[in-house]
């Protein structure tokens, strides 16, 4: 092997090796006459690079922008663009590790106590948009929608969501939080769980009929049929075309 290719193999491992980011692109290019790499045009590259991120999690967290200050907002977003480098191609990913990235520092920072499980539900309503899972149609029995998520959190977050953060901040109560992507309509429905819809869940994934739900419950036999039409018209349950 010649050498100036072993050279040009020695470098590219120790640069490959070593932690990522400018300093070892810098590295790497002092060690070959004519790689040189304009400052200026290094920190173009850094700039891209942080206004997508910056601009991403705006996207993805509105409601989390909105609840802290452009102080607060600020070092968040220069703490995570720091510490959680983005590597994805697909730029919405990059918003993938925000909320437990809120979750680390809530305390340390200062921020509200509901932050975290805000930021948690905007995710999750983004991921649950994005998921992809197989919708089927038709389906043969009452089936549960594939891209359902639920999360347990001590915030009423779905009605807080709902106002687009009007109240300022929500209420603190234990809630579970259904949240699916519509099968025509394509974007995200939430809601607390209620009796209703986790009867309706149940029967779906344990194959009960109407009737024997009806037996079972003592509910009149057209209210259960009327709430199983109700959450497979909302995309919560598919149900067999009649």
């Amino acid at each position: 092997m010649k050498q100036s290719l072993r050279h040009f193999f020695d470098s590219m491992d120790a640069y490959l090796a070593g932690p990522p980011g400018a300093e070892g692109l810098l590295k790497l290019s002092a060690s070959h006459p004519g790689w040189d790499v304009e400052p200026e045009r290094m920190a173009l590259y850094g700039q891209f690079v942080r206004g997508h991120v910056r601009s991403t999690l705006e996207k993805l967290f509105p409601l989390t922008r909105k609840a802290v200050t452009p102080e607060a907002w600020d070092a968040l977003v220069e703490g995570y663009t720091r510490t959680r480098p983005a590597r994805h191609y697909e730029l919405n990913r990059l918003g993938e590790g925000f909320a437990p990235f809120v979750a680390d520092g809530a305390a340390a920072k200062g921020l509200p106590p509901f932050l975290p499980p805000l930021a948690r539900f905007e995710w999750a309503d983004f991921a649950v948009f994005a998921s992809e899972e197989v919708i089927p149609e038709p389906v043969e029995r009452l089936t549960p929608n594939p891209t359902l998520a639920v999360l347990e959190q001590p915030y009423q977050l779905c009605a807080f969501v709902r106002a687009r953060g009007a109240d300022g901040a929500p209420v603190e109560g234990e809630e579970l939080a259904l949240l699916w992507r519509h099968p025509e309509r394509l974007v995200t429905f939430y809601m607390e769980a209620t009796p209703p819809a986790l009867l309706v869940l149940k029967m779906a994934v344990e194959g009960l009929s109407e009737q024997a739900v009806a037996q079972a419950t003592g509910m009149a036999a057209p209210d259960v049929h009327a709430q199983v039409v109700r959450f497979a018209r909302d995309g919560l349950v598919l149900r067999p075309a009649e």
